[in-house]
């Protein structure tokens, strides 16, 4: 037997432009849920929130993300960019330059470094 709640997640999947309302905190899955139970799915305030097949709501939104993403590249300055890696380049050639070709540990070891404790454990 189907409870209410699995009614109302085939619901909200035949209505996806609720889950927009939700997220953009106009209403909540809880008010929803509420007047689902009261009014029923069948009621006509239930019509704005079904997708027809001509509308795809994810077209939408991939398409606000592709506007988003190339308003935000026309900002970058190129030479800001180029700046930016000359700089780490030449920092780069310093920490090699200061590192030499041998690779020595930064902090010495316990082998290194006689401790005056030695004798004491030995």
């Amino acid at each position: 037997m189907e409870s209410r709640m699995d009614r109302f997640r085939e619901f909200a999947n035949r209505h996806p432009l609720l889950k927009d309302e939700v997220r953009s905190g106009k209403r909540t899955w809880q008010n929803i849920y509420e007047e689902w139970v009261l009014y029923g799915e069948n009621d006509s305030q239930w019509k704005q929130y079904e997708v027809s097949t001509n509308t795809q709501p994810s077209n939408d939104q991939t398409m606000d993300s592709i506007r988003n993403i190339i308003g935000y590249i026309q900002k970058i300055n190129p030479d800001s960019i180029t700046k930016t890696l000359n700089t780490v380049q030449k920092v780069v050639q310093i920490v090699q330059t200061l590192g030499g070709s041998s690779r020595r540990p930064m902090l010495p070891t316990n082998q290194m470094m006689p401790s005056m404790y030695n004798d004491w454990w030995d």
